[in-house]
């Protein structure tokens, strides 16, 4: 008779749970070093394009110009600020989803020694089973019936 785990579906469904839940987290993780990539790139071109800029301060610019570059600084502020702000709201999310991951995980695994102890008594049984065939085998060939040996 083979090993049977009646909670064999449940178990199943709790592997499937755990996976989706750390597809998730690996998705928010991903989005937080695109995030970081994204950020350092416009802080390195905010930084280049002001260094030009004080570049050309010594020269004569006019009006417009100052305008441009006081309007492209704002820009440039504005973005680095809502990438910060979703950094930070992508950090939220990813304990929030940690917390997630470890709670679904620690159902599986719970599911999981179930089914290691249940396996582990099965075979203890199975042993148990097969030693008395032989007792019994044994006891056939020397022409003792069990009732005489007990």
């Amino acid at each position: 008779m083979a090993f049977h785990f009646s909670l064999d579906a449940a178990l199943r469904v709790r592997r499937g749970q755990e996976r989706v839940e750390r597809l998730k987290l690996e998705a928010i993780i991903s989005e937080q070093a695109q995030t970081r990539a994204t950020l350092q790139e416009v802080t390195e071109i905010h930084f280049e394009s002001r260094r030009r800029f004080q570049q050309e301060l010594g020269g004569a610019l006019a009006g417009s110009e100052l305008q441009f570059e006081a309007t492209r600084e704002a820009n440039m502020a504005s973005v680095r600020a809502a990438l910060r702000a979703r950094l930070l709201h992508l950090e939220r999310q990813r304990v929030t989803q940690v917390q997630v991951f470890y709670k679904v995980r620690r159902h599986r695994e719970v599911l999981e020694n179930l089914r290691l102890r249940k396996l582990d008594l099965y075979r203890l049984e199975q042993s148990r089973r097969e030693q008395q065939q032989l007792d019994d085998l044994f006891l056939m060939r020397q022409g003792i019936t069990r009732d005489e040996y007990e």
